[in-house]
């Protein structure tokens, strides 16, 4: 492939409740008419994206990825409440979309999203506007959804460990997640939606789908056979059914079907990743959002 110029530019993004989000915007010398939203993963910050990022962008892609509030570069605001992580996807997410949206108003549309950020297309406002959505390692969190060894492993992490950690603490430090450091609210706010067999629910415990029926992009998502900790098959073929009326197409791959020995929860995006696999879900993005 030959290598184009792109342009990458630090900007910030506003939130309907008046945060201001960090975020890159990564613009490439010949837009091919897509823009694409990465959506990122639980403590993962924008910066874990920026080489995927310019991947897209040599491709023709126009690419915005941002952190959420309380991680990375977006520092809440002290005077406002602690962030929630329903606040991600309330509002981070919907902020990012329209924010690139007023920037590319004659382009479609995509996501890319990781782990977290494929579990709240149904909270976006504008869910029905996206043609075209890359998940990987998106999954239904509830406990349950893994493998019985690892059931006991988690029973004892989200009932016992993790209400004392961040009871002591007050934020889940990020040694519990190799990333960052999860604020209180954030933390409970996960704790609760992972011991609920509705998984993304409100603080009465009620299902939360406001908009999962308005989804109705190309969705593809794809899972990986060595992804036992964070994304098992099961939790993410459990995920289709929050999408009832997107155009599913599930992959589950084993790192041997990409001449790999590993990948993982996070191996996808990381830079040592095969341009030849980035280039397959490019090429998937470019003709989904297209159609």
């Amino acid at each position: 492939m030959t290598q184009s110029k792109i342009t990458i530019t630090s900007v910030s993004i506003p939130t309907a409740d008046g945060q201001r989000l960090a975020g890159t915007l990564v613009n490439p010398q010949r837009p091919n008419g897509i823009s694409v939203q990465i959506n990122g993963a639980t403590g993962v910050a924008r910066r874990y994206y920026e080489t995927f990022a310019g991947f897209l962008a040599q491709r023709g892609f126009t690419v915005l990825t941002f952190d959420y509030r309380g991680i990375g570069g977006s520092l809440p605001d002290p005077a406002a409440a602690a962030p929630r992580k329903l606040d991600w996807g309330r509002r981070d997410i919907p902020a990012a979309a329209d924010f690139l949206a007023a920037r590319t108003p004659d382009m479609r549309r995509a996501m890319v999203c990781h782990s977290f950020g494929g579990q709240m297309l149904g909270l976006m406002p504008q869910a029905g506007k996206i043609d075209a959505v890359l998940a990987i390692a998106s999954q239904h969190g509830y406990w349950r959804n893994w493998s019985r060894p690892h059931q006991v492993r988690l029973w004892l992490s989200w009932y016992i460990a993790f209400p004392l950690v961040v009871g002591l603490f007050n934020q889940l430090p990020g040694w519990w997640l190799g990333g960052q450091t999860l604020p209180g609210p954030v933390a409970r706010d996960w704790r609760r939606w992972c011991c609920s067999p509705h998984y993304l629910v409100d603080d009465e415990g009620a299902p939360l789908r406001p908009h999962n029926n308005d989804v109705r992009a190309k969705l593809r998502l794809i899972s990986f056979d060595d992804d036992h900790d964070f994304g098992p098959k099961k939790g993410v073929d459990a995920l289709t059914g929050f999408y009832p009326n997107a155009a599913i197409e599930r992959l589950h791959v084993a790192p041997s079907d990409w001449g790999l020995r590993r990948i993982g929860h996070f191996g996808f995006f990381r830079r040592d990743m095969p341009l030849q696999r980035w280039g397959e879900q490019a090429d998937w993005l470019l003709q989904a959002a297209s159609a």
